[in-house]
């Protein structure tokens, strides 16, 4: 008996230490996404985007050579699903930096989060996967919400959103392009492309209308690169801890820091039509992953 608890224990242990590294790095992510909507009150959104990209590299390109070197993490034999999903990749980027350039932190996240209805979808039409009425019904009561948070007819936020959605269907459908990638890929390769070939096109534009960054800026720069970069590290050695059914709902933390940093920095407060939206479409997500749950233990049986 008192191997079962101690056995228990440590698990729960490792749950915890897994889900306080995810809402760590969620927490980083939404801080290095303040700190780049801050810097485009000074730079275009080709030279931020150009600049983010740039500072990624830095970390991990010490990590190609210390997992075994260029040859080793760049070798593919499906350069073509390579190039669709760069594709894919750059659309979907560029979406949301300028997104952040005209729209809040929080109207931002809130429309984001419609990225699992999007990967419903788009799982059912490109990998066949079958999905419940259920989650059918979940999917278009977040549509519900989406419209609440966007109120079409009012002007208010509505290029924006339009925008946001657009980047968000496009992040899914990266997601499932990197999901298909996966199983052949190295993963910094997954990780390296997008930030290459975001600088090798956005290089050429900004030939004539570069602006000169300050030293202090150029620091910035590099520390959102930092934080982006231990972010992601964090998210993904959180998966080493916890399951990513335990994780998924830590998700909605960043909605958090996104109204803090908003209130703190641009006196921005998200109005009731915003929070009745993001409330709707959080709890339609947080259904579908209860569904699943249910429909993984059935199987399991």
């Amino acid at each position: 008996m008192a191997t079962t608890i101690s056995s228990s224990r440590t698990l729960q242990n490792k749950a915890v230490i897994g889900v306080m590294l995810m809402l760590g790095g969620l927490a980083l992510y939404a801080l290095s996404d303040a700190f780049i909507k801050k810097l485009m009150g000074t730079y275009s959104v080709p030279q931020t985007s150009f600049l983010r990209s740039l500072t990624r590299l830095l970390p991990l390109s010490i990590a190609v050579f210390m997992q075994g070197g260029i040859k080793k993490i760049f070798s593919t034999q499906y350069p073509g699903r390579h190039a669709v999903r760069l594709g894919v990749n750059l659309a979907f980027t560029y979406s949301f930096m300028y997104a952040f350039s005209v729209a809040s932190l929080t109207t931002i996240y809130t429309l984001s989060y419609t990225s699992s209805l999007f990967m419903i979808v788009l799982s059912t039409l490109i990998l066949k996967e079958k999905v419940s009425k259920e989650k059918w019904m979940a999917v278009g009561i977040g549509m519900i919400g989406v419209l609440i948070a966007m109120r079409p007819g009012t002007n208010v936020f509505e290029m924006a959103g339009v925008i946001v959605l657009l980047g968000t269907f496009l992040g899914s459908l990266n997601k499932i392009l990197m999901r298909r990638l996966a199983a052949t890929e190295h993963s910094l390769a997954i990780a390296i492309y997008p930030n290459l070939v975001m600088i090798v096109t956005t290089a050429p534009f900004l030939i004539h209308s570069w602006t000169p960054l300050s030293w202090h800026d150029w620091g910035f720069c590099l520390i959102i690169g930092l934080i982006t970069a231990t972010g992601q590290y964090a998210i993904a050695h959180s998966l080493r801890f916890a399951q990513g059914s335990t994780l998924a709902p830590m998700d909605y933390s960043s909605y958090f820091w996104v109204i803090l940093f908003d209130f703190m920095w641009w006196d921005k407060i998200p109005d009731m039509f915003t929070l009745c939206g993001a409330a709707i479409i959080i709890g339609s997500n947080m259904y579908i992953l209860f569904r699943s749950r249910r429909e993984q233990t059935k199987l399991a049986t």
